[in-house]
């Protein structure tokens, strides 16, 4: 399906389902994977644009090393991430250097599969094995399919979609028919910016009875300060009822930003993605929604990959797998559909209350 083919309820028919069976069959599977598991000492490396454990991957990489925790598997585990999220050359620096690791597994969440595509062949040149985050796989294909055991994936602009679909009702709710928004994008080279941020507009415009207008957007790379400071130039300049951030880290900021201005609670702030921090500040109605994708369900499904593989059960590994999109808008999503060792909204909200 093209993105010009989306559809809010059938984007992804039975991702919720492929959510689920993630779930459910994890800890049966670890189990009855332990007995087959090799008494071995794996090499398992980890490069991502970030790995801080606020964030998506950091949650990521939870998940994938509690499976193979539970799983019996050993390994020893290498992990990096480039200075900042557009850091092409530095993400193809590291994958440089893990393919010189003797790696037999590399779980990945790259900058740009692009730019990265240097460094991702090197590394299926070195004989290990990749496990493919947050990118989608091109319909073309890679030049290094034959050392992918899967992706584990979520559409970008579906997430962009629900954000800006999500917008649209809540202007609509509080009378704002003709809403003036701010966008905030990603690096100008990220085909994640870009394929958010083209959903989130389609989102918006799919409100046949709303008239949305752009009144600015900047290009703040995913970064927070230069998310804060976009939101403070747009603040000075204009004036505006929602804004929106492609990302967890500009969203939260552009939140701060308003807070600190006059015009505190009379601007709605939208994210993407669902950092603890976000999560937080949903959850204080700080920022209205946030589309979540599942970070420690994607890391077992790297995981489960790699363990089949390890068995000898390759052929059994679902090659995509697509998680599904919630959209967190109040306190009560937030404790139905996010796992307490990432975020314990209940915990959290008792405790900043008190």
């Amino acid at each position: 399906m093209s993105r010009t083919d989306i559809n809010r309820r059938s984007l992804l028919q039975g991702s919720a389902a492929a959510t689920a069976a993630i779930v459910a069959a994890g800890q049966a599977f670890a189990q009855a994977a332990q007995s087959a598991i090799p008494n071995r000492r794996l090499r398992v490396g980890f490069a991502a644009h970030s790995i801080e454990l606020q964030a998506l991957f950091g949650q990521l990489r939870e998940g994938f090393r509690a499976h193979l925790n539970q799983a019996g598997v050993q390994y020893e585990f290498f992990q990096a991430a480039p200075d900042r999220s557009n850091d092409h050359a530095g993400m193809l620096r590291i994958l440089e250097d893990m393919a010189n690791l003797r790696l037999d597994y590399l779980l990945v969440g790259p900058t740009s599969l692009q730019l990265n595509e240097n460094g991702l062949e090197a590394v299926g040149r070195s004989g290990a094995k990749l496990l493919m985050t947050d990118y989608q796989r091109p319909e073309a294909g890679v030049p290094y399919d034959s050392a992918v055991l899967n992706w584990v994936v979520y559409s970008h602009e579906e997430m962009g979609f629900k954000a800006g679909e999500w917008l649209g009702d809540q202007m609509r709710a509080i009378g704002k028919k003709r809403p003036r928004v701010v966008l905030l994008w990603g690096p100008a080279a990220s085909e994640i910016s870009k394929q958010r941020g083209e959903g989130a507009l389609k989102g918006l415009r799919s409100h046949a009875d709303l008239q949305s207008t752009i009144v600015y957007q900047a290009h703040a790379d995913f970064d927070r300060q230069k998310a804060y400071d976009e939101t403070e130039r747009a603040l000075a300049a204009y004036d505006f009822d929602a804004i929106i951030g492609l990302n967890s880290f500009m969203a939260v900021s552009a939140k701060n930003a308003v807070q600190a201005s006059r015009k505190r609670g009379q601007i709605t702030v939208v994210g993407m993605g669902g950092t603890i921090d976000e999560l937080q500040a949903v959850s204080l109605r700080e920022i209205g929604c946030a589309p979540f994708r599942d970070p420690r369900a994607m890391g077992r499904a790297s995981a489960n990959a790699l363990i089949l593989h390890l068995t000898g059960r390759e052929a059994e590994i679902q090659k995509t797998v697509y998680s599904d999109i919630p959209v967190l808008d109040s306190a009560y999503r937030i404790r139905l559909t996010v796992a307490k060792e990432m975020f314990d909204v209940v915990d959290f909200l008792n405790k900043h209350h008190a």
